[in-house]
């Protein structure tokens, strides 16, 4: 709970730092909020570590395979990263990149997650049968 405050009061100060820095000197202000972004997210990573170790526990309950849930790690992961790399270039004002990366995003996601959607077809196709 703590480091939710620590996280919100660093974006906050570093908000108001990159403000002020683009009256002043705005060709330092890209570089001050990809800096602040980059802490944001090594503080954020400890939140990930709890994620893991309950989704092992979920694999060792279920009988479900361990690639399942592989493959749904992999499309969060690249979830996030599409959402941060999008987000960066909005905040630049090229909107058109943002999408561009969005759409590169959810084409990865979906060439990952194939298997899951083979995988659910053939079960259909089993109740389907009985």
């Amino acid at each position: 709970m703590n480091s939710i405050f620590t996280i919100a009061g660093i974006g906050i100060v570093s908000t108001a730092f990159v403000i002020i820095l683009k009256q002043y000197r705005p060709e330092f202000a890209f570089g001050a909020a990809l800096a602040a972004g980059i802490i944001l997210l090594f503080f954020s990573v400890s939140c990930f570590t709890e994620i893991i170790k309950t989704i092992n526990d979920f694999i060792d309950i279920s009988n479900a395979g361990k690639e399942k849930y592989e493959i749904l790690i992999k499309c969060l992961g690249i979830c996030m990263v599409t959402k941060i790399a999008s987000e960066t270039c909005k905040d630049c004002g090229e909107n058109s990149i943002a999408s561009k990366i969005d759409l590169a995003g959810k084409a990865v996601v979906l060439t990952f997650s194939m298997p899951l959607f083979q995988e659910v077809i053939f079960i259909i196709k089993d109740l389907l049968e009985l």
